[in-house]
């Protein structure tokens, strides 16, 4: 990766009231990149070795089933984190990521990250926390979307 210069990453969610060395290293490991509509940035099984901080635009997590259309998960924006899989053993992507328009992102070096993690502990403290953040998140907004789908319990069943 080439860099990306640190003041164009502070302004992202993820990275808002990290502390200007740890965003100046962060943004070492980063790349801005610009991606057309239709471009797919990781497939379910892959190899998870980046992640991604967007800045503009849409991406769709999805599960492609056999013979029918792609089952979008989620969609994620501007202020959004694209990618979990990087951090945690085995490292595979758990979904798929297509680009549902023309998109702007912070592409990270997963590997580079990690390394700064490991000797710099403050700094993966706070990546740490950040990614938990993330995931917390999704699996709240993966509980609503189940509550949608599929309702309240009848009446008369049991509380728990």
């Amino acid at each position: 990766m080439t860099g990306t210069p640190a003041m164009a990453l502070a302004d992202h969610a993820f990275v808002r009231g990290m502390s200007p060395d740890h965003v100046a290293r962060l943004a070492d490991a980063a790349a801005a990149v610009s991606v057309p509509a239709g471009h797919r940035f990781f497939e379910e099984g892959g190899t998870a070795t980046k992640f991604w901080l967007v800045t503009a635009g849409h991406v769709a997590l999805d599960l492609r089933k056999p013979g029918q259309a792609d089952l979008i998960v989620e969609t994620l924006g501007g202020g959004d984190v694209l990618g979990l899989s990087w951090l945690s053993p085995p490292c595979e992507w758990q979904f798929g990521a297509v680009a549902v328009e023309a998109t702007v992102a912070f592409e990270l070096d997963g590997q580079a990250v990690i390394a700064l993690c490991d000797s710099r502990p403050e700094f993966g403290y706070q990546i740490t926390r950040r990614m938990a953040a993330v995931a917390s998140r999704r699996l709240h907004g993966t509980r609503i979307r189940l509550l949608d789908l599929y309702g309240t319990p009848a009446q008369g069943a049991g509380a728990r």
